[in-house]
């Protein structure tokens, strides 16, 4: 981590929302108040921000007396591919309506807000993470080119880039998807597996890194795993999901 070039990075953006405010004050787009420094008000911010007892292995949302060594009842015992996992919040309400509105080009915006209220908002557990190792990387879940031209852009690399610069580390663009899939809405956790079986590769060695993987939402687990394989396949020695929406997928 660089420390000085993320508080550059944290000056720059803090000089450039002072100069939008003055110009233009921007509306929350959870509640539509009027807000400044971020898009996201105060009191939304302080709700997203909120959280529960959750497993740090897939960050599924458990009971506060819940048995967490070795993961929660969901994931205990079953390969996931990445060695842990940090979500903003469930996936509904406000957090499932802003992730529905990033699949979209014209949203983009969106991902930098998000990013840096997921990024402030667990930092602890974030940093935690990371360890010793003095060069973390930020890494997202990279869209089939197809894809990825028929949306216009990839919601994750937009994310992915935010909360790098938010905490002062680097995005690295390591991962390519070699192999198009369907549609996984609506698939259970084996179909999504054995589709995505081979689906990623990496471009480089990782020896000895922690990543960062950033996608906006993490359902099954399918796809984040899938991708952490191919950077451990790398050498990366420990990859941990982030997300924004953690959503319960069928088994």
């Amino acid at each position: 981590m660089n420390p000085r070039l993320g508080r550059l990075a944290r000056l720059l953006d803090v000089a450039r929302d002072s100069f939008t405010d003055l110009v233009a004050p921007m509306a929350c787009p959870i509640c539509d108040t009027e807000s400044s420094g971020s898009p996201i008000c105060v009191d939304c911010r302080a709700e997203l921000s909120e959280t529960g007892t959750v497993c740090p292995r897939c960050a599924m949302p458990v009971g506060p007396w819940t048995r967490l060594d070795g993961g929660c009842d969901k994931c205990r015992g079953r390969p996931l591919g990445f060695d842990a996992a940090i979500a903003l919040g469930p996936y509904f309400g406000p957090i499932r309506d802003l992730c529905l509105r990033l699949k979209h080009k014209q949203d983009e915006w969106l991902a930098r807000w998000l990013a840096e209220l997921l990024a402030d908002a667990r930092r602890d557990a974030l940093l935690a993470e990371i360890g010793a190792d003095c060069q973390p990387l930020v890494v997202p879940v990279p869209l089939h080119w197809v894809r990825r031209l028929q949306r216009g852009y990839n919601q994750a690399e937009a994310l992915a880039d935010a909360l790098a610069r938010r905490l002062g580390l680097r995005m690295a663009l390591p991962l390519r998807r070699i192999k198009r899939t369907a549609i996984l809405a609506g698939v259970g956790r084996s179909e999504r597996k054995q589709r995505l079986k081979g689906a990623f590769c990496s471009r480089r060695r990782l020896d000895g890194r922690t990543v960062f993987l950033v996608d906006d939402i993490l359902t099954t687990g399918a796809t984040c795993g899938a991708a952490a394989r191919a950077l451990k396949k790398a050498g990366a020695k420990r990859v941990v999901v982030v997300v924004i929406g953690r959503a319960e997928g069928r088994g």
